[in-house]
């Protein structure tokens, strides 16, 4: 609780030159805060601030410290109870994925994963979430998996979930999208 006002706050930070500096901007941080405004007037005063400045010695001090090391997509394989991390191929560390479904995309019998997601009301730092056009990741067996990308494309906007149908005896797919209307899709896999 930075600002003592009874709630705890979150700030997330990096490190550049040596030197340990909030993301958020001024004005992110002050919404926050308000007690920030009358502490740094300027924004040059705000850039040059350390984590000290700003909160204060003792109150980091009594803050909890979490840190992260790994950003990358993974998927988390359960060897009889034991969980081994599998970093996802490369392409699918441009996007953010908000819900995966286990399907058998290729008939093969091995499970392979469906990824959808996109998000565009990220803050200015960040920008707009929206290269996600469809994600499979094919189970090449062992643990590893092969990024195939849907066929055709379709404008998935925000996908926030998705289930399977069957239409006419065929698979397809649901998609529960953010500021947008519910759809259908077919996937044709490319062979």
């Amino acid at each position: 609780d930075f600002d003592g006002n009874g709630r705890e706050e979150q700030i997330l930070s990096y490190y550049l030159q040596n030197k340990e500096i909030p993301f958020a901007t001024k004005i992110d941080l002050e919404k926050q805060m308000p007690s920030l405004k009358k502490k740094f007037l300027y924004a040059e005063d705000f850039a040059k601030a350390t984590l000290n400045d700003l909160f204060g010695t003792d109150k980091l001090k009594q803050s909890q410290l979490l840190m992260v090391t790994q950003f990358a997509h993974a998927l988390f394989i359960n060897n009889n109870g034991t969980f081994e991390t599998k970093l996802l191929p490369w392409q699918t560390q441009l996007n953010n994925y908000r819900t995966s479904l286990i399907i058998d995309a290729n008939s093969d019998v091995l499970p392979d994963v469906m990824l959808l997601g996109n998000y565009y009301d990220n803050n200015v730092q960040i920008g707009r979430q929206d290269g996600d056009f469809g994600t499979i990741l094919i189970n090449k067996g062992n643990g590893n998996f092969e990024y195939n990308a849907f066929k055709e494309f379709i404008d998935l906007k925000q996908v926030r979930k998705i289930k399977p149908i069957l239409i006419n005896k065929k698979i397809a797919f649901i998609l529960a999208r953010n500021n947008a209307s519910t759809t259908v899709i077919e996937i044709k896999q490319k062979n």
